[in-house]
């Protein structure tokens, strides 16, 4: 027994060295995991070698703009690219050792040279100022300066320190880069995306402004615990200034000091290693630019400067029928002035003459207009004249005159400054859209002042860059409400002192205005008949919202401040109208030195849950706000931040559910109603989605319908009733048109509608990849746009009336001789109302749904005994439910009432009949339409 007992025990002994022996192989052959100092030195290595860098990422420019770049820079600092932003503004860059040249369109121009955007636009400037090209030094780009800037021997950081401490690099997320693992490094001011694997590559970098920024950001402090995504860093241009001066709220604008150059702006940025072969486009890129370019001049030379002309006009009291005045044009500036001098008085223009004044010379010109005074009295009239540049002011001179009737004198200075005064054509187009009202019975102390105001708002918003969304809103939509003479005095009050928070808000309204919402932004807002006003960042009339907006460049601590301050103002009285929704909204940059910068929607609920925010869910009385809206932008599948707006409400931030799909889902359909830009991309006109297996978080996009507000619902929200029943499609060629006249009207509206469509699809193809093949695309297709449909805004008005007119110019003709046309009553948005309707030669009434191409029969909430249930188009319950809406507005409008009544009764006595039209697509071409009939 003993015997076998050692034996036993020098088999375990055996037995235990080769499992240490095993341990000990599988330790040297497989070894540590790199601690995170190690992966950013090993990324930062391996970036040395790279032939260059391919950057796809965003970035804030000095106006408090978002602009996407993408571009490839060369070891030698050769590069090119192109920037963009949302509103359809791209330009191309291409840089050589020896000079910088933009090319950019229109768009691009507004904002930082309005006045001049049409001559300046798709030319190449050379030299641009960095302002104007809002991107961070391209000399911090290359391969070798970057891997600088992330290890710390780039001391061009904020105070001149070094912008990278390799030890103290910390992990702080984990993601994937084109489905590569990947892990979030950061160490308080810099951030780096590494490949979580051999061999360890950059995949996202960011980088914070370079010195003299304004207003240093302060590290993030470590997270803790946490798996949300890291965003990169920077101090904001504007707001954050004024927040290490110990303010709360967004400051004003700042700007750097006289003779100090601009700060460079930080960046946020998805970088790859070019191939060979890209490398050598780039510089082959570069080179074609420069050298068919080699003219091209500084932007300082190539700014449309209007000339500095005098022009002063005397008249005098005049009682014979014809009335003289005398002309007299200076030329105060060093270069010759050539131009038409036009003279406007009653209605009439009696001097167009062109004229050549050399520098310091003088013209004197001659006119004389009719007296229009009754016989037996005195008027007064005003004379008006102007030294009109087409080069300058544009290729519309009935709008030159418009504003001189109005009192503008355009060859005077704007507001109070002469610098940047160049009056354009949007410029003037601006100050139209705002004095459309003025007239002969205008007061001459309101023309005064409403000239005065509007010419002191337009130099401000040219001024802080902030010209763009404001000509979207104001001339593009005309959705902007204004309350009055006070409320223009507001607006240039508001421009004066322009946040970044205000820009953002006003880049939002101008968003929400172009999908059809009346906006408040700028001015108290006045609801019609009641003595009340309610001022706040932001007002959504047709959403029935108040929004309070804060743009925040800081760490966290900024984000939690300015959410209280948000919530502390839609708490105050005088802000919120009655029955409206509260909003909190915290617009984030990309590059804010905070974990919630680059935080996806689930990391951001965990962050929001930490710092309980959900605090503000008990107010006195209820919520102290209805929704939070928080800007982040997270990087999507190739590792670009792609900017998201995540939706919360109390009930989320209070549940402690893990499944937040149904949450998910009430974001989107709160999106769709209210991010345009969100819904652009994922749905088209009548609601129905562009895929169906597009996915948000996880979750599919729901199927949409029109709640009773005209809002949209899930259309799974309510059970449905029966859908449509329709007879076989009947077809009508456009042969069968009546006459010639109808014939071309269809045809022209036809070219609309492809016009528009065109327009859209370049759009949301340019936001989806702004490249300049995109950009150019986009332009070409406003260009048509402008040149068929002018100011006119790009809505759904315009395929629809397509299928307005096939219905009443062509089928309903045909089909129904002699059907009486019957004109309804407007509602906003045409909401709550039947397309058309007719009485046809037996007394029987006829309703038509008349539909574009595109669309088909949709979804709503009923009323009256189907307010339970979504009804579609084409149904007795939907018949049913305009009916009934149709009398809920008779108290207001008679004629919904009498209308009601008739057709109910036409519908008790089976003398109700209800077709759709449908216009089929010949592109430019009326190519005819198809008739079905339900049976009611």
């Amino acid at each position: 027994m003993i015997k076998s007992s050692r034996w036993y025990w020098r088999w375990g002994v055996l037995a235990l060295v080769m499992v240490l022996a095993a341990g000990l192989m599988t330790f040297v052959l497989w070894p540590r995991e790199k601690t995170p100092p190690q992966l950013a030195s090993a990324a930062t290595k391996s970036l040395r070698a790279w032939r260059g860098v391919t950057y796809a990422g965003t970035t804030v420019d000095g106006n408090g703009a978002i602009i996407g770049f993408r571009l490839t820079v060369a070891r030698d600092g050769t590069a090119y690219g192109t920037l963009s932003r949302d509103s359809g503004a791209y330009a191309e860059l291409a840089v050589s050792p020896k000079r910088t040249l933009l090319r950019g369109n229109s768009q691009w121009w507004f904002e930082h040279e309005p006045g001049s955007a049409e001559a300046l636009a798709n030319t190449w400037v050379a030299d641009p100022p960095q302002g104007a090209i809002g991107l961070a030094e391209l000399s911090r780009m290359t391969p070798t300066a970057l891997a600088d800037a992330l290890s710390g021997k780039d001391t061009d950081g904020p105070s001149g320190q070094p912008s990278g401490q390799p030890s103290g690099w910390r992990q702080s997320g984990a993601t994937s880069v084109n489905g590569r693992p990947a892990k979030v490094l950061t160490d308080g001011t810099l951030r780096i995306v590494v490949s979580a694997s051999p061999p360890y590559q950059p995949l996202s970098v960011g980088l914070p402004a370079s010195a003299g920024s304004q207003g240093a950001a302060t590290p993030e402090p470590a997270p803790g615990a946490s798996d949300a995504r890291t965003a990169a860093f920077r101090s904001g241009p504007q707001d954050s200034a004024a927040r290490s001066a110990g303010h709360v709220q967004s400051a004003g604008h700042v700007t750097a000091a006289a003779g100090e150059p601009a700060p460079a702006p930080a960046l946020s940025s998805a970088v790859s290693e070019p191939d060979k072969a890209q490398v050598q486009s780039t510089t082959e890129n570069v080179r074609r630019v420069d050298a068919s370019n080699e003219q091209a001049e500084p932007l300082s030379q190539r700014v449309a400067a209007q000339t500095d002309v005098a022009v002063q006009l005397s008249t005098s009291f005049c009682s014979t029928p014809s009335c003289p005045a005398t002309v007299n044009v200076t030329n105060q500036g060093t270069a010759p002035a050539s131009g038409t001098v036009i003279v406007t008085v009653a209605g009439q223009t009696p001097l167009n003459s062109p004229v050549s004044v050399p520098p310091g010379g003088n013209r004197t010109l001659t006119t004389a207009a009719r007296n229009v005074a009754p016989p037996g009295q005195t008027i007064q009239v005003n004379w008006s004249a102007v030294f009109y540049e087409a080069g300058v002011m544009g290729d519309d001179p009935a709008l030159v005159k418009r504003l001189m009737g109005r009192g503008f004198k355009l060859n005077e200075p704007l507001g109070d400054q002469r610098a940047n005064d160049s009056k354009g054509k949007p410029v003037l187009q601006l100050l139209d859209a705002m004095t459309a009202d003025i007239g002969p019975r205008t007061s001459p102390e309101v023309r005064k002042s409403r000239l005065s105001n509007v010419g002191k708002t337009v130099a401000n918003l040219k001024q802080r860059g902030a010209f763009e969304p404001f000509y979207d809103l104001a001339v593009n939509t005309d959705n902007l409400r204004v309350s009055g003479e006070s409320g223009i005095a507001e607006l240039e009050a508001k421009t004066a002192q322009l946040s970044v928070s205000d820009r953002r808000a006003l880049q939002h309204a101008s968003d929400l205005a172009r999908a059809e919402n009346t906006v408040v932004w700028g001015n108290t807002y006045k609801p019609e008949g009641s003595t009340d006003g309610y001022k706040a960042d932001l007002q959504n009339l047709t959403g029935k919202q108040t929004i309070q907006l804060k743009a925040v460049s800081g760490g966290t601590e900024a984000v939690v401040s300015d959410f209280a301050a948000a919530i502390n103002e839609l708490s105050g009285t005088g802000v919120v109208p009655p029955g409206f929704d509260k909003v909190a909204w915290i617009d984030i940059d990309p590059n804010a030195p905070t974990i919630l910068a680059g935080s996806d929607r689930q990391a951001l609920a965990k962050e929001l849950k930490k710092l309980k925010l959900d605090k503000y869910c008990n107010g006195a009385g209820g919520p102290a706000f209805d929704t939070a809206v928080f800007t982040t932008y997270p990087p999507g599948p190739d590792g670009a931040p792609q900017r998201t707006n995540s939706v919360f409400t109390c009930n989320e931030l209070l549940s402690s559910a893990v499944d937040h799909s149904k949450y998910i889902q009430d974001e989107m359909v709160w999106k769709a109603n209210n991010d345009p830009v969100w819904y652009s991309a994922n749905y088209i006109i009548d609601g129905r989605r562009r895929s169906t297996k597009t996915t948000e978080n996880g979750v599919a996009l729901p199927e949409l319908a029109k709640d009773n507000e005209n809002h949209w619902i899930s259309k799974n929200k309510l059970p449905s009733a029966p859908g449509a029943k329709l007879s076989p499609k009947q077809s009508f060629g456009p042969g069968s048109v009546g006459d010639g006249k109808r014939s071309d009207l269809l045809n022209k509206i036809a070219d609309h509608r492809k016009t528009s469509v065109d327009l859209t699809n370049a759009e949301r193809k340019f936001q989806k990849h702004g490249t300049a093949a995109n950009g150019r695309a986009h332009d070409k297709a406003l260009k048509h746009y402008r040149k068929e449909l002018g100011v006119t805004p790009n809505n759904s008005s315009i395929p629809e009336r397509l299928g307005e007119s096939a219905a009443r110019y062509h089928v309903i003709p045909e089909k129904f001789p002699g059907a009486r046309w019957i004109p309804l009553p407007k509602t906003p948005n045409g909401a709550d109302m039947f397309d058309q309707l007719y009485r046809l030669k037996d007394g029987t009434l006829l309703i038509v749904e008349a539909k574009a191409p595109s669309s088909d029969p949709g979804w709503r909430q009923g009323k009256g005994r189907y307010k339970n249930k979504m009804v579609q188009q084409m149904t007795r319950e939907y018949v049913e439910t305009i009916i009934e809406a149709m009398k809920e507005r008779a108290t207001k409008s008679p004629r919904d009432g009498e209308l009601a009544h008739d057709l109910e009764k036409a519908l008790d006595q089976g003398k109700l009949r209800y077709v759709l039209v449908k216009a089929k697509d010949g592109g430019s071409s009326y190519a005819g339409a198809t008739l079905q009939e339900c049976v009611l």
